[in-house]
């Protein structure tokens, strides 16, 4: 017996695939690979009812059935420079920019409470746009900028000369 599948590839939907009832989340990557030529296995993520699809989990484990609609994303990898080391992150194009610093976090250990990220000089990013709203893309180099204290983290100054003499 089959099971027929609808995709649809970052907003785009795509025709029916219809594969063996025993079949594995990375058997259905393989076909979305084989219909769409720029969708390599590797830089698919799918998610069906809310939840990221592994590769080795079989299709009728997640209760896809006939006719189930499974969202596909295509992942890329945004570079982020540090001051002494260069990171790979994975994201998509409706992943946000606070996304990045979670997994910078996730991923490497990063401390991200006063971390700041930025395209170039002065153009620093907010955490909650869209990577596609700040044209972050595959390759994309995006900066670490020093860390930014608020008022009160700031130590004080030698010798009192930050209290009032009066």
């Amino acid at each position: 017996m089959t099971i027929r599948i609808r995709v649809d590839v970052d907003g785009t939907p795509g025709s029916p695939i219809e594969l063996p009832n025993d079949a594995t989340v990375k058997d259905l990557k393989e076909a979305v690979n084989d219909m769409f030529e720029s969708c390599p296995v590797e830089n698919q993520e799918m998610a069906f009812n809310g939840r990221v699809l592994q590769d080795t989990t079989k299709l009728a484990t997640c209760r896809v059935i006939n006719n189930s609609e499974i969202s596909i994303r295509i992942l890329f990898t945004v570079v982020i420079v540090g001051k002494n080391r260069r990171y790979e992150v994975r994201a998509h194009e409706n992943s946000y920019v606070g996304d990045l610093k979670q997994k910078l976090s996730e991923d490497y250990g990063l401390d991200i409470t006063n971390m700041r990220l930025q395209m170039g000089p002065e153009s620093y990013l907010r955490d909650d746009t869209l990577l596609w709203a700040n044209r972050i893309s595959s390759g994309t180099r995006v900066h670490i900028a020093e860390e930014y204290f608020a008022a009160s983290d700031v130590p004080d100054k030698p010798d009192g000369l930050n209290r009032s003499d009066g």
